[in-house]
């Protein structure tokens, strides 16, 4: 059987969709970070190996945040 693909999303699109992140590739190690500042004390980072896993952290992240819960 063929592996299966993970379907990348379109970088604009994940910036779109979560504004209030800093999004970025760091080819070097090989991984995707976003960071979060809600306030000047806090920081919220997450990182994953490809676009398409940081978008799904990032969604419930942001689904979290609307609940009221802390990741």
């Amino acid at each position: 059987m063929p592996a299966m693909t993970e379907m990348q999303p379109a970088l604009p699109d994940v910036i779109a969709e979560h504004a209030e992140w800093q999004i970025q590739q760091d080819a070097g190690v090989g991984v995707w970070t976003a960071v979060h500042r809600p306030t000047p004390t806090a920081l919220h980072i997450l990182v994953s190996h490809s676009l398409a896993g940081l978008a799904v952290k990032l969604g419930a992240a942001t689904d979290g945040h609307r609940e009221g819960h802390r990741p």
